[in-house]
C-alpha cells in the first residue's frame, strides 16, 4: 500500500495477523517464563515495530533477581514478522543506561564495565523462518563486590553481515535487583 510517496512494510490485514499470531507468543512466554519479572509488547506498540524498516523484533522479555556473586538468568523472545527467513542473528546483552541514548553507536557504548557483556547464540547465529519466533536465554554473572541496588539491563538485537556493517533490529532493558 502506497501513500504520499512513502510504502508501508505490512497491510493492515497483515499487521492484525501478526499481532494476533505476536500475542500467542507472549503467552507461551508467559508462561514458560520463571524469572520474577515478565514484558511484553503490546498491540499499539506491535503495529508500531510493524510499521518500521528493520525486523525481527523483540517482543517478550523476563528475569529474575540475584544476590552479589549470584547469577540472574534472563530470557529474549524474538519474533521474524517478515515473510523471508531471517539468518545471522545475534542478541547481545549488558549492563549500562544506554537504553535511552537514541543513537545506536553510543547506546551500545553505555556499559559498567563490573558486569560481563553477552552475546548469544553461538556462530553462525540464529536462522529465524518467516512467521517463527525463539526465545534466547543468557545467565547474566553478578560480580560479588557490586551493590545491592537496582540495574539497569540492555538487550540488543542485531543482524551480523560477515563481510560489511551488520544492522541493529531492536532494543530492550530490563530492571533488575541486587538483593
Amino acid at each position: 500500500m502506497t501513500t504520499q510517496g512513502t510504502q508501508t512494510k505490512f497491510t493492515e490485514a497483515q499487521v492484525k495477523e501478526h499481532i494476533q499470531r505476536i500475542e500467542k507468543v507472549v503467552e507461551k512466554n508467559r508462561t514458560e517464563n520463571r524469572g520474577e519479572h515478565f514484558t511484553s509488547v503490546t498491540p499499539d506498540e506491535i503495529e508500531k515495530k510493524l510499521k518500521r524498516v528493520n525486523s525481527p523484533m523483540i517482543v517478550s522479555q523476563g528475569w529474575g533477581s540475584a544476590a552479589p556473586g549470584g547469577t540472574i538468568n534472563y530470557s529474549l523472545g524474538i519474533y521474524n514478522p517478515d515473510p523471508t527467513q531471517a539468518i545471522w542473528l545475534f542478541a547481545h546483552v549488558w549492563v549500562g543506561s544506554g537504553n535511552i541514548d537514541p543513537t545506536v553507536g553510543t547506546f551500545l557504548q553505555n556499559i559498567d564495565t563490573r558486569f560481563p557483556r553477552l552475546t548469544e547464540p553461538t556462530f553462525s547465529g540464529l536462522t529465524l523462518a518467516a512467521g517463527a519466533s525463539t526465545t534466547l536465554n543468557f545467565s547474566l554473572v553478578i560480580p560479588a563486590t557490586v551493590e545491592r541496588t537496582n540495574y539497569l539491563g540492555n538487550s540488543c538485537l542485531m543482524r551480523f553481515n560477515w563481510h560489511d556493517v551488520g544492522t541493529y533490529l531492536d532494543r530492550g532493558i530490563f530492571v533488575f535487583r541486587i538483593v
